[in-house]
């Protein structure tokens, strides 16, 4: 008996320890979570989990395969999925094999250590099908992306673009039946969320061809996210100047405008006067007028201009040179002061109306 209970526990434990933790399968019923979409190449890979309720603490572990050799594994922890919802992630493979044949990535969801789905997809690299378009020149910024299709023959496409945050995508759109026919075409999309200066993005878009077979092809471009304006237009005179910004960033612009006048005399130009004004927040699409006044109006010479915009980090984004002319003369100040001629108009306005009494009284006496 006792060399029976020995022999079990000896079982048990070496069940335990060959069998790894996220492996444990629980009921299929637990929890309804399942993978709804995933692409994959040998760069980058980006997969789609859903979830009709609401389910917290998931981990998700995705491994690529080729000829039964792991080539990279990638760990994500998922911490909320909404009810009736999707959460997407987006990343690149870390390998250098680049042969030809079928690859395989090996997926699996689970939470609590037990495993609650499982799935498998596969790709060829090396395809023998010269596809129908080509995707190429993806440039990404801190406004949106831009690429360009060039059709190999007539088709229409979908364009699937990602904006993703390390591996989360934090804003995505698709437009679709893009007709591709003779001449390139290019696409462009802004993003429509607030991006922070100077941090690291990526931009991901997806082709996806319907014929002969459903098939794809991707792309990702990294960036730096910065603020970005430039000046639309200025006005200026001997009072004071204004110019009007435009954003081009979803980085909030948040920095100002410097105005400097320079008194030009020959080859020799002397500031007159600088002045900085903060400017209103700008985003892509938005635009401002900031505009100054000078201390003093600028009398009858030639002034030089430089309007300058300066971004949150001080640097000039933009700048723009202008030439002030002024023929304002300063109008001369009388010589007598309003009390002085009072003063000389006082006596004969008193001998004025002395005269007219004594005419009057001769008057009232005559008809007596």
């Amino acid at each position: 008996m006792r060399s029976a209970f020995l022999s079990l526990t000896i079982t048990i434990l070496i069940i335990s320890l060959t069998v790894p933790s996220y492996a444990l399968d629980c009921s299929p019923d637990a929890y309804d979570v399942s993978i709804a979409d995933i692409y994959s190449d040998l760069k980058t890979c980006d997969i789609t989990l859903h979830s009709p309720e609401e389910v917290t603490g998931l981990e998700l572990r995705m491994e690529l395969e080729h000829e039964s050799n792991i080539l990279d594994t990638r760990t994500f922890l998922i911490e909320n999925i909404q009810p009736d919802a999707d959460i997407t992630k987006a990343f690149r493979w870390d390998t250098d094999d680049k042969g030809d044949g079928k690859y395989t990535i090996n997926s699996l969801i689970s939470k609590n250590n037990c495993v609650i789905y499982e799935n498998t997809y596969n790709f060829v690299n090396g395809r023998q099908i010269i596809p129908r378009v080509k995707v190429h020149d993806l440039v990404s910024n801190s406004q949106g992306f831009s690429v360009m299709i060039t059709p190999q023959e007539a088709v229409l496409v979908d364009l699937e673009y990602m904006l993703l945050e390390g591996s989360d995508v934090i804003y995505s759109g698709i437009d679709k039946k893009i007709s591709v026919h003779t001449q390139p075409v290019e696409i462009s999309e802004d993003w429509n969320v607030l991006l922070e200066n100077n941090k690291d993005y990526s931009a991901r878009i997806k082709v996806k061809l319907y014929s002969p077979s459903v098939n794809y092809i991707a792309l990702t471009e990294d960036f730096t996210a910065q603020d970005d304006v430039f000046i639309s237009d200025t006005y200026e005179d001997d009072i004071g100047a204004s110019a009007t910004v435009d954003g081009i960033s979803q980085v909030p612009f948040k920095g100002s405008v410097r105005f400097t006048v320079s008194k030009l005399e020959g080859n020799e130009e002397t500031i007159i006067e600088s002045v900085t004004e903060n400017s209103p927040v700008i985003l892509n699409g938005d635009d401002e007028t900031v505009e100054t006044i000078w201390d003093k109006r600028l009398t009858t010479g030639e002034y030089g201009l430089v309007i300058e915009v300066i971004g949150n980090d001080g640097d000039v984004l933009d700048i723009e040179e202008s030439i002030i002319e002024s023929d304002y003369e300063p109008s001369v100040n009388q010589t007598g002061t309003p009390d002085t001629q009072n003063t000389e108009q006082t006596p004969g306005f008193l001998f004025s109306v002395a005269l007219m009494i004594i005419l009057i009284t001769a008057m009232v006496f005559r008809q007596k």
